[in-house]
């Protein structure tokens, strides 16, 4: 008994698409689905403090005070932490850029916080204020970059 020549081809596009899924999970094709637990793990710990965060602001609009700032500290410091279970070559250097640019992120709201105690009212924002805006923008790009490579 011969097949139609489009069962055929049907069925070698069913096999090469189940043999692609199998390659994605050992992570030929990408990051392997054991290589994406750290940084899933990353990503969700990102997440869920920035909630606390929110929530510990409230509504406050302008710089943390010393205590918001101990939120952003343990932020930067579980961002770190967990960087070092990433294992992934690629990954692994994302993740600790993020870690990395956390830290620096959270080590400026002192200058931050004492620049904007000496200005006069009206003036401009202080300079840490824009250069803590390009860290933020980094941090959402390396947060994206892990997001694309370990979809949740």
């Amino acid at each position: 008994m011969k097949l139609d020549r489009r069962w055929g081809f049907a069925i070698g596009v069913a096999v090469l698409a189940v043999v692609a899924f199998a390659l994605s999970q050992f992570g030929v094709f990408g990051p392997s689905a054991e290589d994406c637990r750290p940084v899933k793990e990353m990503l969700e710990y990102n997440r869920s403090q920035g909630q606390q965060i929110a929530a510990k602001a409230g509504d406050s609009d302008g710089i943390p005070n010393v205590a918001e700032e101990g939120a952003y500290q343990v932020w930067a410091d579980g961002l770190a932490e967990r960087a070092q279970s990433v294992h992934d070559p690629d990954l692994a250097t994302d993740a600790t850029q993020l870690a990395s640019l956390s830290g620096e992120f959270v080590s400026k709201f002192p200058v931050l916080r004492a620049q904007s105690q000496s200005r006069a009212p009206g003036a401009p924002a202080p300079p840490e204020a824009y250069e803590m805006a390009v860290l933020n923008t980094q941090i959402t790009e390396a947060i994206s970059k892990l997001s694309d490579a370990c979809p949740t």
